[in-house]
Order: C-alpha cells, then structure tokens, then sequence
C-alpha cells in the first residue's frame, strides 16, 4: 500500500523496535525520516534498495547498534545522510564514496573508528560531523590523519613482492587473450554481417527520456495537461522559450520549459538545448534545479523539471511576495547560489561556467530554498583548451573584463553572483542597479539576452 508513497516523516515519537525491512520496498521514497525516536538494532540492509531516495536519510538521535552497511553506498542520489547520536560500531564502509550527491554526513556521537572515506562530501565536511567517536582519522580537517600499524618485516615484504609479481603477469596475460579475442570478433562482424546506414535524425527526433516514467506515455500526458502549451499555463517567458506549468492525473507537478522552434523551414540553433541536457544530466546538488527529462520532436522541444512553487528570484523581488523576504531568508538564498557554484566550480571535472547567473535563473521553492537553473549556454572549462568565447549572458550581469579578454572563467560567474547579492540586498531598487550596469559600453551585437 505504502510502495508509491515518496516522503515518509516518522520523526519525534516514542517509536521502538527494529526499523522494518520492508521500507526497502517504498521504492519511490525521496525523503525518509526516522529521527528522535526509540528504534534499536541495526539498520536494515533492505535500505540499499531505496535507490531514488534523495532528499534525507535520517535516523539520528535513536538506540540503533552494529555496523554501518555497505549497500547504503547504493543510495548515489542521496544528498543528507544523518547517522549521529546512535551507537554504531565499526568502520564507516568505504561504498560511501559512491554517493556522489551527498552535501552533508553527520555520523558524530557514535562508537565508530577507521578512516573517513575519501570523497568530496567528506573532505569538505567539518570535523564536527564525525565527533565524539572512538578513532576516527583520515580526509576531514580537524581528524587526525591515519597512520599504519606496524612495520612489515622482510618475510611480509617478500610475500607481498611475490603476490604483485604474479598479479601483474595474470593481467597481462587476460589482457593480451582479450586483445586477441576482440580481434577475431570484430573480423568475423565485419565478414558476416552487411552495414546498417545510420539515421542520425533518428537519434536526435522522436527521442523522449524522463526519470522513473514510461517516456512516450508522460510527453502525451503533459501536452494534454497544458492543452497544446495554451497561454493559460505559461508561468515565465524569454526569448529562447517559455515555461508551463503542467499538473499530470497522478498529481506530480512539473514545470515544462518549451523551446520556440521557427514556424517556417528556418533554422533553429539546437545548441542550448543540447548543452542543457548535457549538463543537467551529468551534475545533481540539491541547489540545482533538477531535470526530470527531455522531448525532441519535429513539433516541440522541451524540457521537464521539478516544480518551483515561488519562481524565479526576480519575479519575486519585483512582487509584492518581496515583503515575505526577511533578512535571514535573503541570506540564505545567498548561501544556496553559493553553494551551487561552488559545487560546478570545484567539485565537477572539468568545471562548469553557467555563464547567465541572474536574478531570473534563480528559482525558490515553497520554503524559499533556491536552485540554479538554466543551463542553456554553460560552459565546461577544458584545461587543454584556451576557452575563447563569444561574449554570451544578460547585460548588467556581465563581468566587465568578459568584454575585453573573451575569456571564461569561473571568476565570470563570481562577478554575477555580486550583482545577485546586491539586488538582494537593495530590494526595490535592485532593477534600477541592473539598468546602470547594463549601460557599459558594450557591443549589443555580441550580447544574447
């Protein structure tokens, strides 16, 4: 009965006994919260099966013992895992590494000891995260690092000499045997079977992908909720697309960004919506806007994202709903553009330029949680490369020396991040800010809006 169900909040009661393995089988969950309650034993292994789960993993502040397990390394999508205030003992399990959305890990007030796992989740966690254990050392700063036992004597140094010589000519026999197999494959594919021309239309038209859905059956379902994309459902407007909002018969929201495709045999610059599948596919944080799926057909284009209940940030600071912004919110949305830039910058390989960062890109929640978003003309930064550009973004929200050098850079990002800071900061007058730094002398000709 339970097997659609996606948040599960059973925190603060005076729940007890083992937590049952039959959450395993809530497939859908994104968000499951067992905290502050009385539950005991270990964790069940079942868990690993909740491979959507995304938002929160938090048992804390319960009697639960044993060994973390391994299969928790499963849950990659998975961005607050809280473990703390329990009695878990052991190492934390190096499948850990796997879970490559984390943002926060608190296993503190444990009996745990060992090394962290190396990951950039844990390598930027503080050491309070992982206090109050036995013997934990290793990646986090503050820990102590991990050091050796023992000195191998010269019996386990020959052993060990021994062991690598005879691994490394296994290898080298399974791979020239593997050469030699591929080899006489690919020769008797090429005898027996004729080429198949390829349709490269094939690939980019008719093609429709959406995470946990049968594609073909959402896309008519979401032309049938916007009723063709009618005016009435269009939520937000640009001159590369427009956004709907689209309710499907099962109740899940989306927010549906339709790309305008030339009425005539005109041509169309498939560019953006290339590189917005691209990047938003590669990438997951929990301050990015999560894209569900894509649609590309000779009648429309568009894009399937999470629903974001109050829109974009610039919509809101030129509304009424501006007065809701106190203080301690405005703060905080400048801590979750931080973080998502910091993300694209130094987590990802290579990094990731959005290029357009505006008070428009930015989309706020119901809480007022707020997600990056459109990816249209992101840039990853080749090492290899120069990185020239044509001088691409919305005016006032350029880095002045992009003018100059045509060069990107994640600093190009960091001067459009000030000026969103600074339009959170002014309020009202933030539109007045943008249409001074928007009259620098710069050819209008290269700037795309």
């Amino acid at each position: 009965m339970l097997s659609n169900l996606e948040l599960l909040d059973l925190s603060s009661n005076n729940l007890a006994g083992r937590i049952p393995d039959q959450l395993g089988d809530c497939m859908k969950h994104r968000s499951l919260k067992l905290n502050n309650n009385n539950f005991s034993g270990t964790i069940p292994l079942a868990i690993g099966n909740l491979v959507y789960l995304q938002d929160t993993f938090d048992i804390s502040q319960n009697s639960l013992t044993g060994e973390i397990p391994s299969q928790l390394g499963k849950l990659v999508m998975l961005q607050s895992l809280n473990l703390s205030h329990n009695s878990f003992s052991g190492h934390l399990p190096s499948s850990l590494t796997y879970m490559t959305s984390l943002s926060t890990v608190d296993v503190s007030y444990n009996e745990l000891d060992g090394p962290v796992p190396d990951s950039p989740a844990f390598r930027r966690a503080p050491a309070e995260w992982f206090a109050h254990n036995n013997d934990l050392c290793g990646v986090v700063r503050g820990l102590p690092p991990c050091v050796s036992l023992g000195t191998p004597t010269k019996d386990d140094r020959s052993k060990r000499h021994k062991v690598v010589v005879i691994a490394i000519i296994a290898s080298v026999v399974f791979f020239l045997l593997l050469i030699i197999f591929i080899a006489a494959a690919l020769r008797f594919h090429k005898r027996t079977k004729p080429p198949v021309p390829v349709d490269d239309n094939h690939v980019k038209e008719g093609a429709f992908s959406i995470l946990n859905f049968d594609g073909r059956d959402v896309c008519k379902d979401i032309i049938e909720a916007t009723e063709d994309f009618d005016a009435k459902y269009c939520i937000g407007s640009g001159a590369y697309s427009r956004v709907y909002r689209a309710e499907l018969a099962s109740g899940e929201l989306l927010a549906v960004k339709k790309i305008h495709l030339p009425d005539t045999e005109g041509t169309f610059d498939e560019q953006p919506f290339q590189n917005e599948i691209q990047t938003l596919t590669q990438i997951r944080h929990r301050n990015i806007v999560k894209l569900y799926g894509f649609c590309s057909s000779p009648r429309h284009k568009f894009l399937v994202y999470e629903y974001m209940e109050k829109g974009s940030l610039g919509s809101v600071l030129r509304s009424e709903s501006a007065a809701e912004l106190d203080w301690g919110m405005r703060v905080n949305i400048v801590k979750d553009v931080a973080r998502a830039l910091f993300y694209m910058h130094h987590d990802c390989v290579p990094p990731i330029v959005h290029r357009d960062v505006t008070s428009n890109n930015i989309l706020l929640d119901s809480e007022f949680k707020a997600c990056v978003s459109d990816f249209g003309i992101a840039r990853l930064l080749n090492p290899d490369s120069s990185n020239w550009t044509m001088l691409t973004g919305t005016r006032g929200y350029l880095a002045p020396e992009l003018a100059y050098t045509m060069k990107v850079t994640t600093q190009c990002d960091a001067y459009s991040f000030g000026v969103v800071t600074l339009e959170l900061l002014i309020g009202e007058y933030g539109e007045i800010l943008v249409s001074i730094l928007s009259s620098s002398p710069i050819n209008d000709s290269f700037v795309k809006d």
